[in-house]
């Protein structure tokens, strides 16, 4: 072993650690990744940045683009409405219409995109059924993830792997090349989710109401302001309550008159009284030195906190969102939505403390109080997600046609050879542009950057890899542990070692180090190649033994009370029969 696999490998093996242990940013490793490589030698600077201008990183960005431009003009969140109120027929059946709706919607969507259209309705379809939503929201988190299988564009990884397979001379792979093992393994998922799968489904309680869910009423104290309060005449943002005491105001009683989720300016005046949430030694101590006075004898029913002008919301932080890996404090939360953030749940664990210092990450939990026209506008951003119903004015999409149309464009000229999925992405997302089905400002905005980002970072280590020789002696190792048992024992190996290193790190970054090593192994032990490229394409897509492996399964976690457990019970078992089917089908379909 040189020293240059040895470095490359070490490389390798320390990015994994740190992706593992989630300490630093996906990102953040990534785009160091390449920087490392380049400095110590084994990179051209050529190299390096190769990442930036690949096949697999550009049709990624523009699948996500015009994704971005079907849910701007109301497509996919109209095919949510409709889901909505359709007469589907009973609980299961209507279950098993809309999973198959997610199913044909995943091959041209991004999986990320359909779950969250999808997922305030599997929540109010559980609550139609009085069942539970970790009874609903697993499903849907996995079909969706199986429908993306169906098609090249169906996944990132899919075409993260189709590009790297085509830069290195495999281009026999085409937009519905992978649709019948795809659809068979969807078919495997849904019989296995609708019978010994809804066995193994928890059943985890809903709290009556999202105050008791959250405890928020045990933190939640009345104030009166007399005449000698130091805090008379001066504005909610020059008292700094939050910054100095960790609460929050969440609303004013003047008189007749009720200041629901009250802004910065808003002036305290003698007489007001406060509803103020935080911890109570937090509370006491602003009472005392503020020399506010909590009431003799406490109303009955305190604050109506879903009440009155005011209403709670509970949002899901989703990918893209302008929270993520920021705090409320960064964002200037309350003044951009009118809005306070009462509390936050983080992979089950409920916090209600110094709030403003919280930063956040994809699929945390919000509860919100507001008035209904502040909510409504703050379900409208893209980044939260609702997890119940709230209602919202929904003008006419005038181009949603428009865009329906340029993405089945999009889709028939790369399945009929006309364009390459590639060009034939990039001149949707230049049609999407000039039509105004997306703005460019949009783009920069709401555009899942960490993505490319992660992809150009890493695809340079799948250079490095293969350029060095750790390719080829990681692809000799696997080759030698499974010749006794085939191809179909080759494929297995990859499959396995692509689920389980998914399990850990994202599946875009797996896919981009075993591209090479499969190919590799491949032609050393004389199988089709593309039997082991569609065993790793398959297998980065197959992570349903943890919550955190595939951004979904992150996005249903909070909302179903889900414990990490269930996920290795429900999806354990799953992987296992989609890795014998797998195992079985692929040499069939690529023969060696």
């Amino acid at each position: 072993m040189t020293f240059e696999i040895a470095f490359v490998l070490g490389l390798t093996l320390a990015a994994l650690v740190l992706f593992a242990m989630d300490r630093l940013r996906l990102d953040q490793v990534a785009m160091s990744v390449p920087v490392v490589l380049l400095l110590s030698g084994i990179l051209t600077p050529a190299e390096a940045v190769s990442g930036l201008s690949s096949r697999a990183t550009v049709t990624v960005g523009s699948m996500l683009v015009l994704g971005l431009g079907l849910r701007k003009t109301g497509l996919v969140s109209a095919i949510g409405a409709w889901a909505r109120t359709a007469p589907l027929g009973g609980k299961y059946s209507r279950m098993l219409v809309l999973c198959l709706v997610c199913a044909l919607l995943s091959p041209f969507l991004m999986t990320t995109a359909v779950v969250m259209v999808f997922l305030p309705v599997f929540v109010a379809l559980a609550d139609q059924a009085e069942e539970p939503a970790s009874r609903y929201l697993m499903p849907l988190s996995f079909v969706s993830i199986l429908g993306g299988t169906v098609t090249l564009m169906g996944t990132s990884t899919n075409l993260v792997v189709h590009g790297e397979a085509m830069r290195r001379g495999f281009d026999e792979l085409h937009m519905f090349s992978i649709t019948p093992l795809g659809l068979i393994c969807l078919a495997v998922g849904l019989v296995y989710l609708f019978t010994a799968g809804r066995v193994l489904l928890p059943r985890r309680v809903r709290a009556p109401d999202l105050s008791s869910k959250y405890d928020i009423r045990r933190f939640v104290t009345e104030l009166h302001v007399p005449e000698d309060s130091p805090a008379n005449g001066r504005s909610l943002a020059e008292l700094k309550w939050g910054e100095r005491y960790g609460v929050t105001v969440l609303d004013i009683e003047r008189g007749e008159q009720e200041i629901t989720a009250p802004h910065g300016d808003r002036h305290i005046r003698p007489g007001d009284v406060l509803y103020v949430q935080g911890s109570a030694e937090r509370l006491l101590e602003l009472a005392r030195r503020q020399r506010l006075e909590t009431p003799r004898e406490r109303k009955e029913q305190g604050l109506d906190l879903a009440g009155g002008s005011g209403r709670l919301v509970e949002v899901l932080v989703a990918p893209g969102s302008s929270l993520v890996s920021r705090t409320l404090r960064d964002l200037n939360f309350a003044q951009r939505y009118d809005a306070a953030v009462l509390a936050i749940q983080h992979h089950g664990v409920t916090v209600t403390e110094r709030l403003a210092e919280v930063s956040f990450r994809v699929g945390d939990l919000l509860l919100v109080h507001g008035t209904p026209n502040a909510l409504a506008r703050l379900v409208e951003d893209p980044g939260f997600v609702p997890v119940g119903e709230v209602k919202t004015q929904t003008g006419r999409r005038p181009r949603a046609g428009v865009a329906a149309a340029i993405m089945v464009g999009v889709v028939l000229s790369a399945s009929l050879g006309l364009l390459d999925i590639m060009t034939a992405a990039l001149s949707g997302v230049g049609l999407m542009v000039f039509t105004r089905c997306v703005r460019v400002e949009e783009i920069y905005a709401e555009m899942e950057w960490m993505v490319l980002f992660v992809l150009a970072g890493l695809i340079p280590l799948g250079v490095a890899l293969e350029t060095t020789g750790a390719a080829e002696l990681l692809a000799r190792g696997v080759v030698a542990a499974t010749a006794p048992l085939g191809a179909s024992g080759l494929v297995a190996a990859f499959y396995l070692v692509t689920v389980l290193m998914t399990a850990i790190v994202s599946n875009a970054a797996t896919a981009v180090m075993l591209t090479p090593v499969a190919i590799l192994a491949a032609t050393q032990a004389g199988v089709n190649p593309y039997a082991l490229l569609i065993a790793v394409m398959f297998g980065a897509s197959a992570s349903f033994v943890t919550p955190f492996g595939y951004q979904t399964n992150v996005m249903i976690y909070g909302p179903g009370g889900y414990r990490f457990s269930d996920f290795v019970k429900v999806g354990g078992l799953l992987n296992l029969v989609l890795l014998i089917t797998a195992s079985l089908l692929i040499p069939i379909f690529w023969p060696s």
